[in-house]
């Protein structure tokens, strides 16, 4: 009783413990600092739409501001929310959960404390979904009837020691015991191994399932997930049972308990029969029970996120093809007081958006600034700005193409690669391509750059595509005069006082006015 009582006050201290730590994060996380390391870069697909551009994963990305995830099928599945838009019902009910988990911070806390309260969390389950996947073991299965052995063992040395019957007969009967395990001993040691470390996790995870079965929640979404957990014998439950049967199995890992009582009883026999009975029960349950705990994690991660910023809204869904529009949008990873923030409508398809400017005026960052927030708002989640408005979209950028030593290609014709992509996507996607092409076809002539640019428009003008395309090809701006399907916007600056100066506002119109010459006088270039 004082070992329990010692155990519990010492997981309420680190607890308390782990609860400071979060509360640290958090505080940090409203600089834009991130104390925590997971990235989110190993669930980055290879050559993905838009990941790469957007710095949806990395050291300072939209993961890790948003992330609250502990467990590995947590933080997959939030990447997995940020890699591709939900259709616009899943869209909603994420929405109302978010909505409802927003406020319940003592819970998300809690909840967030408890996962990480053990170390090893964070590592894939994979060991424990093969297990269930695999078929009864045919050793346990050959062996399992003389289970009860034991019984007749112990009837036997008590008999023995009564003098009723000779111990030989014992010694013959352990030494059947002995190979009993001898037969069962390569598939137990495999369990045994692997399972070792996971103890502690099962727990963890039998608790999380606890903190969620305990809770009331209103939102369809939060009470369908919840449910899961609770037909039959709950999860906690269920996951506690395995979490002791494991543990109790590796009692055999210290030889001499296995020889004073793993031996005469059958130990591993014992606990191997329950626990190849507990993977019958749930051989359908567990894949759904992390599955919704991933699902409470992310939902949990955007709720924090919606917390830590009060004045940020849901995403309106607008039913059009394509529809964009946005009030005061901003920049999540820009701290909010060095964050510009502006207006943009874009509808129909067909359209594109021609950005010029000047260098730094703000074009690059005004795309990642749109990119962004079209992928939280198709996530699910609230976005940094007054209002924002979308049709349900598939983002595609090609904004920061690099050369590689590998494929033996130049930046340029990577570029070139990823239009093809572009063009190829936009012609099967089944859902309206949002593209964002930053400085297009800056590796080659001006002249072939303008031709390519424009070609590449009139093209996309065709295609179940929309978006934007900066540059600083003022020409471009002449295809807003042919039709209705470019339009023109530009970013300025001034030069005043021998001083480059931006406001990062966007305008109606060609930029007519540029600052290269200035800032190579600036850094002493002598240009006449």
């Amino acid at each position: 009783m004082v070992l329990r009582k010692h155990q519990k006050t010492s997981r309420l201290l680190n607890l308390y413990r782990i609860l400071t730590q979060l509360n640290k994060e958090e505080t940090a996380r409203l600089s834009l600092s991130f104390l925590r390391k997971e990235t989110g870069e190993e669930f980055a697909p290879l050559n993905h739409p838009y990941t790469y551009d957007l710095d949806v994963f990395g050291k300072h990305s939209l993961f890790k501001l948003i992330n609250r995830a502990h467990t590995k099928v947590g933080m997959k599945t939030l990447a997995h929310w940020l890699l591709a838009p939900a259709d616009p019902i899943e869209i909603t009910v994420r929405q109302l959960a978010i909505a409802e988990l927003t406020p319940l911070l003592d819970w998300r806390q809690e909840f967030e404390a408890t996962a990480a309260l053990e170390k090893q969390i964070s590592q894939s389950t994979e060991f424990l979904s093969l297990w269930l996947k695999a078929g009864e073991n045919e050793s346990i299965l050959r062996w399992k009837r003389f289970r009860w052995l034991p019984i007749l063992t112990i009837s036997g040395i008590i008999a023995a020691s009564l003098g009723l019957i000779p111990w030989l007969v014992i010694v013959a009967v352990l030494l059947f015991h002995g190979f009993i395990l001898s037969k069962l001993n390569a598939s137990v040691k495999a369990y045994a191994e692997q399972s070792e470390q996971i103890v502690g996790t099962l727990k963890a995870y039998a608790a999380l399932f606890e903190k969620i079965e305990n809770q009331s929640f209103e939102s369809a979404k939060l009470r369908q997930l919840k449910s899961q957990l609770t037909t039959g014998i709950p999860a906690s439950k269920s996951i506690q049972q395995l979490a002791k049967m494991t543990e109790n199995l590796n009692f055999r890992l210290n030889p001499y308990f296995m020889l004073a009582i793993g031996l005469p009883s059958l130990w591993d026999l014992q606990w191997m029969t329950q626990l190849e009975a507990w993977k019958k029960r749930h051989q359908d349950d567990l894949g759904r029970w992390f599955h919704v705990l991933g699902q409470f994690e992310a939902l949990s991660s955007l709720a924090g996120f919606a917390y830590s910023n009060p004045s940020y809204p849901f995403a309106e869904l607008s039913p059009e093809s394509f529809y964009i529009k946005t009030k005061h949008v901003g920049h999540p990873l820009i701290a909010a007081d060095k964050r510009v923030c502006n207006d943009f409508e874009l509808q129909g398809l067909g359209q594109t958006a021609i950005i010029t400017g000047s260098n730094m005026s703000g074009k690059s960052t005004f795309l990642r600034t749109i990119g962004v927030n079209t992928i939280l708002a198709l996530s699910g989640s609230v976005v940094c700005a007054e209002q924002f408005s979308s049709a349900i979209l598939q983002v595609f950028t090609s904004m920061r193409t690099q050369d590689s030593l590998e494929e033996n290609t130049s930046s340029f014709y990577a570029e070139l690669k990823r239009l093809q992509t572009l063009l190829k996507l936009s012609g099967s996607s089944p859902i309206p391509v949002f593209y964002f092409l930053d400085e297009i076809l800056k590796g080659t002539n001006s002249v072939d750059r303008h031709k390519g640019a424009e070609a590449l428009i009139r093209q996309l003008h065709l295609q179940k595509a929309a978006g934007f395309i900066s540059t600083h090809d003022i020409e471009l701006g002449d295809m807003a005069n042919e039709g209705q399907f470019a339009h023109n916007y530009s970013f300025y600056s001034t030069f005043t006082e021998g001083k480059l100066h931006f406001d990062y506002q966007l305008k109606e119109g060609v930029c007519r006015e540029f600052n290269a010459t200035a800032l190579m006088r600036q850094i002493g270039i002598e240009i006449p």
